[in-house]
């Protein structure tokens, strides 16, 4: 079935501006068009504009207030107390195995979750973000994909700090999706983990859902092991692996 058939114009909408946000097209401290010129560019009733834009605030995606317009928020801005705990926590951060360990124990539980509560505009997010990292991408694209594929997993929950955490973490994740560990191979493995997790989400199946986050965490754990132990190998080598 295909999106038009079961999203309402209002949900697509906020579909299509959540993408923008999570993929860092419309970045922080952006400021929307007025409503109406919206509607226009859209080709859509202000009203649906209006709706759509109700559910992105809700998300905590946008700030709208009056005489100011309506601006684009990063995701987990509104919260500075998480802020001072998730600094805290930078600065005892150490190497990549941790940062592994970490998403082993917040990713799985998190998936788990959406699967039980992801609503029907969620899931079509979700499918595009899946669809457009299985498509010849540049590396630094992929990554940027792929965080946002994580963090609409734990926004999807419907629970705010779920989403703040992630999105915080996602700071101390970011190592472990630098360029030089984004081998074809592991985009390759990525995309179709992400596709079964996506799968099992949209089955509204927890247990798989969980594990499916579990083993790709596990995968990628081994896919950088590879990458690091290639970047001490002559290039000719490195290139072989990275095929």
């Amino acid at each position: 079935m295909s999106r038009g058939e079961t999203l309402s114009v209002p949900d697509r909408l906020s579909v299509d501006l959540e993408r923008l946000i999570l993929e860092g097209d419309l970045a922080p401290g952006e400021k929307l068009p007025a409503e109406r010129e919206l509607a226009q560019l859209l080709s859509v009733s202000r009203v649906s504009i209006r709706e759509a834009l109700r559910e992105l605030e809700n998300r905590g995606l946008i700030d709208r207030k009056p005489g100011r317009g309506t601006i684009i928020l990063a995701p987990g801005e509104t919260a500075s107390a998480a802020d001072e705990v998730i600094e805290a926590f930078s600065a005892t951060r150490s190497e990549l195995t941790d940062i592994m360990e970490l998403r082993a124990i917040v990713e799985p539980p998190i998936a788990r979750i959406t699967a039980s509560r992801a609503q029907p505009r969620d899931l079509t997010q979700l499918e595009e973000l899946v669809k457009a990292m299985e498509l010849d991408v540049t590396k630094e694209r992929y990554a940027e994909l792929d965080r946002a594929f994580h963090q609409a997993i734990a926004q999807y929950t419907h629970n705010p700090l779920l989403s703040l955490i992630n999105e915080q973490i996602a700071n101390q994740i970011a190592p472990s999706r630098a360029s030089r560990y984004q081998t074809k191979a592991r985009r390759q493995a990525s995309s179709v983990a992400h596709r079964r997790i996506f799968e099992a989400i949209a089955a509204r199946d927890g247990a798989l859902a969980e594990e499916e986050a579990r083993a790709h965490v596990h995968d990628i754990s081994r896919q950088i092991a590879r990458a690091a132990d290639a970047s001490a190998k002559p290039k000719e080598l490195r290139d072989g692996l990275e095929q």
